[in-house]
């Protein structure tokens, strides 16, 4: 009698487990990178020594969820491991035709001194997200843009040329242009490992195991 009492308590329990979806399946159903950017000169390229993983990161540098999935990624020690194609993204309708209103006002004056810095974008990114409520909170203060250019001009005064250089706003209007290309709903960050999109909801809790299941080599020591 244990023996099919066991029986009888196990078998509802199995049929559950194996009624159940493979989520795995999905976390590669949000989208693929219609044409990849590895060779677009406009882009930026950022490849840290010894990164393997093929990657490409939509990102506002006002975006406070930009800001945490990037130190999501960081905890994850998974960025430095991306070979990374970074486009910017600014949700300021400055530059950015899509929108009628700015979600994130000074973004597309930051996203062209992140251009202008070429080689060290990645660092003017990272002060960009280190003073984001700073930088913020200028551009919504009644000098608005002023107070922005003001805070870049006293940390990156060799870019002030740069900045309002036609060539500068026609390279991040290339980049909207891309973004266009490639059909992406306007909202920041978007990542996409090789050409799968991360989905959003797998972008926080389901991050670690999502990258297993996509790139598993981002997960090795």
């Amino acid at each position: 009698w244990l023996v099919a009492l066991g029986i009888f308590a196990i078998t509802p329990a199995l049929l559950y487990v194996s009624a159940l979806p493979n989520y795995s399946n999905y976390i590669s159903d949000c989208g693929k990178l219609q044409k990849p950017g590895v060779d677009n000169p406009v882009l930026l390229h950022v490849k840290p020594a010894g990164a393997t993983q093929p990657a490409t990161l939509f990102v506002d540098p006002l975006c406070p969820t930009c800001k945490a999935f990037h130190k999501r990624l960081e905890v994850e020690k998974v960025f430095d491991k991306l070979d990374m194609t970074l486009v910017l993204f600014p949700l300021d309708s400055e530059c950015n035709w899509m929108l009628d209103k700015p979600f994130h006002p000074g973004s597309c004056l930051v996203s062209k001194a992140i251009l202008c810095a070429d080689r060290r974008a990645m660092d003017v990114l990272e002060w960009a997200y280190d003073n984001q409520d700073k930088l913020l909170e200028g551009a919504k203060a009644a000098a608005g843009l002023v107070n922005v250019r003001a805070m870049l001009r006293e940390k990156w005064s060799h870019l002030d040329a740069c900045i309002d250089a036609k060539e500068t706003k026609v390279r991040l209007d290339k980049m909207m242009h891309y973004i266009v290309d490639n059909k992406l709903p306007v909202s920041t960050p978007q990542l996409f490992l090789g050409d799968t999109r991360l989905c959003d909801e797998d972008s926080d809790i389901g991050l670690a195991f999502t990258l297993r299941k996509l790139a598993p080599n981002l997960r090795q020591p």
